[in-house]
């Protein structure tokens, strides 16, 4: 009897320490205070990593969530105060409206600075959120300390984003198996945003976040399409205006955009052609243009990652760059 419970004891233990049976731990001391902040219109979240110093807002990129600064935020705070914030249909933001035009978002932004009593602010702007922070430098130039964008200097509006939107298309829309369970969405969204990369804790909470578990145990995702297709069709409506930007300015690009979703030729190799052909000559012509219309900017390519995983394969680089950029060192 004491053999056979020591058996199924043992078996219990390599079953529990199978590496597939495990999933990634969740950070039990939170590092960031949660808060809301609430209007007739919207229910704003954000999370406050503190920190001495000038404020340092991160905006998220569509479809992520503020967790993803997690890594970044806890080094940055020896410097700044670092806010991030979901924006509206993202997390846990929820908007009674449904307006998710550029204006509207920079009203969200605005909102966030007044409610915290922020009466200037360094912003970072990731992918899409480039649009938010352009338009924000814009109209309060008086509130804005500097800009950093953080793979977001690319101006949605040309014509080689949509070629290569109607490129990948086919590959951001999960089918009815992805979303039966979590674990096989997880699956799916790791090797399509971030197939360099071990998955992580960072990731896992990002996911959480963007991601709401139905009775059935089946997934929704968030922002929903709805959502998606607003946001996506007012970043490609909006053309930059640089000029009118007065503050020094920060550009990170990286070397590559994309990381394939599958090993399989066909989708290697379009996403190498479309590297070579599409991105490469966009993210060149996007360069040459902040440099020539921003008066005051510094441009920085980073060497590990893509427009995703920039954030844990070039983490050190990153917090060099901004802490160099906004001390002036």
């Amino acid at each position: 009897m004491r053999v056979k419970i020591i058996l199924i004891g043992l078996t219990i233990l390599l079953i529990s320490c199978n590496p597939t049976q495990k999933k990634p731990a969740m950070e039990a001391n939170p590092t960031y205070k949660e808060g809301f902040i609430q209007t007739d219109r919207i229910k704003l979240h954000y999370l406050d990593w503190g920190g001495s110093g000038q404020p340092l807002v991160l905006l998220h990129a569509w479809g992520d969530s503020p967790y993803l600064f997690e890594g970044i935020a806890n080094s940055l705070k020896k410097n700044f105060r670092i806010i991030a914030y979901s924006k509206r249909g993202h997390g846990k933001s929820e908007a009674t409206d449904s307006l998710y035009d550029n204006s509207t978002l920079v009203a969200d932004l605005k909102l966030l600075l007044d409610s915290l009593n922020i009466k200037k602010a360094n912003l970072l702007g990731w992918s899409m959120a480039g649009n938010e922070i352009t338009e924000f430098a814009t109209r309060y130039p008086e509130r804005t300390s500097r800009l950093i964008y953080f793979e977001s200097g690319y101006d949605l509006s040309d014509e080689a984003f949509r070629t290569i939107h109607k490129t990948v298309h086919q590959f951001l829309q999960p089918d009815s198996l992805v979303l039966q369970s979590i674990d096989a969405y997880r699956e799916w969204y790791h090797h399509l945003w971030f197939g360099d990369i071990e998955w992580n804790p960072v990731l896992e909470a990002n996911l959480i976040a963007s991601t709401l578990i139905n009775p059935d145990g089946s997934v929704t995702i968030i922002p929903n399409d709805y959502v998606s297709k607003l946001l996506l069709e007012s970043a490609m409506s909006y053309h930059r205006d640089y000029k009118k930007i007065k503050c020094p300015v920060l550009a990170i690009y990286t070397k590559s955009f994309f990381y394939p979703p599958g090993k399989d030729e066909g989708t290697v190799n379009i996403y190498k052609n479309m590297e070579e052909n599409v991105i490469n000559p966009w993210r060149q012509s996007n360069i040459n243009r902040i440099r020539s219309e921003l008066k005051n900017v510094t441009i920085k390519e980073i060497p590990g990652g893509t427009h995703t995983s920039l954030i844990f394969l070039s983490r050190d680089s990153i917090i060099e760059s901004i802490n160099s950029f906004l001390l002036n060192k």
